[in-house]
């Protein structure tokens, strides 16, 4: 996939030699790739450790799966207690995405992808409680929550989230930021266009119902290791394509 960057601003202090510009430069391009809401023409303000800066790219829709392998999501029946940091692992796409599905609401998953870009996880799944199929999109990162433009609402235990909505992108129309006390930041892509790949489609998740699935403890970048050895039974096959 290409990937256009157009930079309208940035308002960010001078650094005064060559590698702590470039060092700046490589935080600045990785932020914009996962914080960001697509559409042409379309500003987004994307947050990094020094300065906003507004960004415009395009987007695409989400790959059809090659497979249909529909399972029915069941309430978790896995501890919710966080593991601690030092047992803690990288969280594989597969096993992130066996997390997601996990604290979803019950119903069918299909539809599986997954991928990490820069540090940053990214898992997509579809999920049918009953009333039609719904896009779930996750990235998983690490990021501070100053500087973000809404107010944050509390979740407990200093979790918090805030929602942004997109209009014109019916992919990323309703956007939902979920900030742990330890800096894991997740983004929620809630998708309502009304047809992907030639299928009738619907939100799946409230704003609310998305903060909820990512208030869970267990998130973050590094996570449990067992999540990633159930997530690679469970998706041997994960796509790595979110995006076509």
């Amino acid at each position: 996939m290409r990937e256009e960057f157009q930079t309208i601003e940035w308002a960010e202090p001078p650094i005064g030699d060559l590698v702590g510009q470039a060092v700046a430069e490589g935080r600045r391009m990785r932020t914009a790739k996962r914080l960001r809401v697509g559409g042409a023409g379309l500003a987004v303000l994307v947050v990094t450790g020094l300065a906003a800066s507004l960004v415009v790219r395009g987007t695409g829709a989400p790959a059809p799966a090659a497979t249909a392998a529909v399972v029915a999501a069941a309430p978790s029946t896995s501890s919710s207690a966080p593991t601690a940091e030092a047992d803690r692992v990288k969280g594989t796409p597969a096993g992130v995405l066996k997390l997601l599905v996990e604290n979803l609401p019950e119903g069918k998953t299909s539809h599986y992808a997954g991928n990490v870009e820069y540090g940053d996880v990214s898992v997509q799944t579809f999920l049918d409680r009953g009333n039609g199929l719904g896009e779930v999109r996750l990235h998983v990162m690490t990021r501070k929550a100053a500087g973000f433009p809404g107010t944050w609402i509390p979740l407990g235990e200093g979790t918090e989230y805030q929602v942004f909505h997109v209009p014109s992108n019916c992919y990323q129309h309703t956007i939902v930021w979920v900030h742990h006390a330890d800096d894991t930041l997740l983004q929620f892509d809630l998708s309502n266009c009304s047809e992907i790949d030639g299928r009738k489609m619907r939100q799946a998740l409230t704003a609310r119902e998305a903060a909820e699935v990512g208030a869970d403890p267990r998130w973050g970048v590094k996570i449990d290791p067992a999540l990633n050895e159930q997530g690679a039974a469970a998706f041997p096959h994960l796509s790595a394509k979110l995006v076509k």
